[in-house]
């Protein structure tokens, strides 16, 4: 049984761009003292952020297991907030947090602080870091909201982690992100006591590379290096073995000073003229650190695929999962109505499906093995080219029912994250769709062919599909919102079928690229004028109980209507004293081009018409 979800939107305020400054310690710290974060700067912002909520919130970040290993069995003295706006801060906590991402009992601390910058608040009772197994720790403060202050100071300082506030979400509070990784980490830092802090202790971690390289290009390569000890580290001590598919092609080094409580970004090229085509591994991982022996090494991997030439992108899918039942579904649907009128490469499909009971009338067999694959079990929901990132890197089904007052910057963070995704990642396949249709016999034979990379298993692994769906629009049956039954609500994009599987057929390669032809009668009860083809590359589909539903991006997709307007509109309207000149939607507002559904026409005569575009 499927359930409603309504989410508010975890996002912020954002203000401009931040302008981060660092100064010397504001707080004296003796030999037995360090300061524990994300960063241990005193970097803090001017401009801040908000969530979306208003009285008190708790708000923390979650520190990970390798930044607690040198602090583990000494006590946390001090806790520092940084305020970008005075407001009140009315206690500081921790919450331990297991590997498996369980929260413990929250410790908290009492305190009166509200000053613009960095506040200090020593503790009455030091609080004891134990070692766990792979445990983490948040850490954060309690402090006022209101609907126009941005008091949270964060900062593209350190390795950036997610910022946590605990939140109400239906019956339950939860810790949910806030949604400003991209403007850094909240400034927020706890001071340690220990007698036993390393000389030297180097960390060597985020390597990163771009996932994709055309053949010739240099692959640039960067990762952090971090002085945790309290000695520093000359220019040339530290050396890595860079390694590519387990050989070794170069020896690097620090080209500058690593000063303790000091991260140092290292840049790299690597040449790719002597590839082959297909996946590679690079590897850094540590030769030696100068007289000084390291406490512990991390190799550092990354994989990245080299091509030869890519196709350009046409459209991104929304799978939407929704029900004639779901209440709170009409939410999604209005805002990806936004999403859709600002966008024209964005395919909208409706994927309808049991709630409750309530006998849907667009349900189907189909559309429940769809769902059932990708992992979803609520209303309303989404996957956005099946692509994970959206609200969780290991999420691919994402809430939709945002309420209505975020759904104009909801759509356009959608937007910027189809953007994201293209950025990222490179099509492989072109995409033409040919139907043709008998209107006696309602026989459709639909052709989808085009180019494609004869690399495209090497270059996205291996299995790739190609899927082909039947949509409906301006389909009319009552719908719930919000508790009141709507009785002639209009559904667009509604999945009817998938042709072949809905897992996607193979690829039929010709010597020009590939050629797909399926067959259909269309049923009685579906309207011709109304029916979508839509067909999308992507890895294959598989079932979300296997707990693999991460690998299943769509690489390209494409829509095309079934039938075409005979002749166009203009040719139906125009006669030997009028042609159209301009078209309106039904509220009055122009459009540049007829849209399907009740369009008003002016007429060269003077004379408008009100015509139905199917």
């Amino acid at each position: 049984m499927k359930k409603n979800s309504l989410f508010i939107l975890m996002a912020v305020l954002l203000s401009l761009p931040m302008q981060a400054k660092t100064a010397p310690a504001q707080i004296g710290l003796s030999e037995n003292q360090r300061i524990m974060g994300h960063f241990d700067s005193d970097a803090i912002t001017t401009e801040g952020a908000k969530v979306k909520t208003t009285g008190k919130v708790s708000i923390g970040t979650i520190l990970e297991s390798d930044e607690l290993d040198i602090f583990i069995g000494g006590k946390i003295t001090a806790f520092r907030v940084g305020l970008a706006e005075s407001t009140p801060v009315t206690k500081v906590f921790v919450v331990p947090v297991s590997a498996g991402g369980a929260y413990g009992t929250m410790v908290s601390w009492p305190c009166e602080v509200d000053e613009v910058g960095w506040n200090v608040i020593t503790l009455p009772t030091p609080y004891q870091l134990e070692a766990t197994d792979g445990g983490r720790l948040l850490i954060g403060f309690e402090y006022e909201q209101t609907s126009t202050n941005k008091p949270l100071a964060v900062v593209p300082e350190g390795d950036i982690y997610d910022t946590y506030y605990y939140k109400k979400a239906g019956q339950m509070y939860r810790w949910t992100t806030a949604g400003f990784k991209s403007l850094g980490n909240l400034c927020v830092q706890c001071i340690v006591e220990k007698d036993n802090f390393p000389s030297v202790l180097i960390k060597a971690n985020g390597l990163e590379a771009p996932r994709f390289v055309n053949i010739g290009d240099d692959l640039q390569y960067t990762f952090q290096i971090r002085n945790r000890g309290i000695k520093p580290l000359n220019a040339g001590e530290l050396s890595f073995d860079v390694m590519l598919d387990g050989e070794k092609v170069a020896t690097i080094s620090n080209p500058e000073d690593i000063d303790p409580a000091t991260t140092y970004t290292m840049q790299e090229v690597l040449e790719t003229g002597d590839l082959a085509v297909g996946s590679h591994t690079l590897t850094v991982c540590n030769a030696a650190a100068g007289e000084e022996s390291l406490d512990y090494v991390y190799p550092m991997s990354a994989t990245f695929v080299t091509m030869n030439g890519v196709y350009p992108r046409q459209k991104h899918l929304v799978e939407q999962f929704t029900s004639t039942y779901c209440t709170y579904c009409p939410l999604g649907n209005s805002m990806l109505t936004i999403l859709t009128n600002q966008r024209d490469d964005v395919i909208w499909v409706g994927i309808h499906g049991e709630l409750n009971g309530g006998l849907d009338p667009y349900m189907s067999d189909q559309a429940d093995s769809i769902m059932a694959y990708m992992g979803n079990d609520s209303y309303p929901s989404g996957a956005f080219d099946r692509a994970t990132g959206w609200e969780s890197p290991n999420q691919l089904v994402n809430s939709l029912g945002y309420y209505e007052q975020y759904h104009q910057e909801v759509a356009d963070e959608l937007g910027l994250f189809f953007d994201k995704v293209a950025e990222d990642n490179p099509t492989f396949a072109a995409i033409n769709i040919d139907p043709v249709v008998d209107l006696n016999t309602r026989e459709a034979v639909i052709t989808v062919y085009g180019d494609i990379s004869p690399d495209i298993d090497l270059l996205l692994g291996e299995g790739n599909k190609l899927t082909v769906y039947i949509t409906e629009d301006s389909l009319v049956a009552r719908q719930v919102n919000n508790g009141v039954w709507i009785p002639n609500y209009v559904h667009n994009g509604v999945f009817r079928c998938a042709l072949g599987s809905v897992k996607g057929v193979d690829f039929n390669m010709t010597e020009d690229g590939y050629s797909n032809e399926f067959t259909i009668t269309i049923p009685d009860d579906w309207n011709m004028n109304n029916l979508n083809v839509v067909a999308f590359v992507s890895r294959p589909i598989t079932n979300g109980a296997t707990g693999k539903i991460t690998d299943m991006q769509v690489n390209n997709a494409e829509k095309v209507r079934l039938v075409n307007i005979p002749g166009g509109i203009e040719e139906t309207l125009a006669t030997d004293d009028a042609v159209p000149v301009e078209y309106y939607d039904v509220m009055g507002h122009k459009l540049d081009a007829p849209i399907h559904g009740i369009n008003i026409v002016r007429m060269s005569d003077g004379t408008a018409r009100k015509v139905l575009v199917k």
